[in-house]
């Protein structure tokens, strides 16, 4: 049973504009692509500022149009159909949380988000749980559950990024790969109405 629901923040709440240029990175080169990679890495782990990751997207594209604003969030970016969403799913009586990288903006925005909405129980990821390791490892995924206070078979990861599902299913934890909100409404109804007593 389903008790559980950690959802990835960038390809589920946002667009994920890291992915999508370090997607254009990789027609420069593996050089090129490893070295903004880094640069991305660098920023999840709270060491440079999304004004330092344009910089160096803008320097290494050669794409002037490159700007920090593609890297800001603001408190607006958040959907109002996610929030309704999420205030849906507590009707099933599951624990929600956010599970992802999150740079400085992303957390700040995300917690001051829940201050108001109320509707996560954890949100984490290395960053906030002070870890050197990447996302994808047994430490932070280990970690969030225990925050969550759920086992891996009762929890489920919504990501739109295959590599996260694939290792949060390694650990036996369920996944469901994002589509899209009308897509992801439909299915987690589905499965969480078909585990009611």
């Amino acid at each position: 049973m389903i008790r559980a629901i950690f959802f990835d923040f960038y390809s589920v709440w946002v667009p994920d504009v890291f992915s999508d240029y370090l997607a254009i990175a990789q027609q420069g080169g593996p050089a090129v692509a490893g070295e903004l990679q880094s640069v991305v890495d660098k920023y999840f782990q709270g060491q440079i500022t999304p004004d330092k990751v344009a910089d160096s997207f803008r320097y290494k594209l050669s794409r002037p149009d490159i700007d920090s604003g593609i890297f800001t969030l603001r408190p607006d970016s958040i959907s109002p159909a996610v929030t309704n969403f999420m205030r849906n799913l507590h009707g099933h009586f599951v624990k929600l949380g956010v599970l992802a990288n999150l740079g400085p903006q992303e957390y700040k925005i995300l917690s001051e988000y829940n201050k108001q909405n109320q509707l996560f129980e954890v949100i984490t990821g290395p960053l906030p749980l002070n870890l050197k390791a990447p996302l994808l490892s047994q430490d932070v995924f280990a970690q969030a559950l225990q925050a969550i206070g759920e086992p891996p078979r009762s929890t489920l990861v919504v990501s739109g990024n295959a590599a996260y599902l694939q290792f949060a299913q390694s650990l036996g934890i369920s996944a469901l790969p994002f589509a899209g909100l009308p897509n992801l409404q439909q299915t987690l109804e589905q499965i969480l109405s078909s585990e009611v007593p």
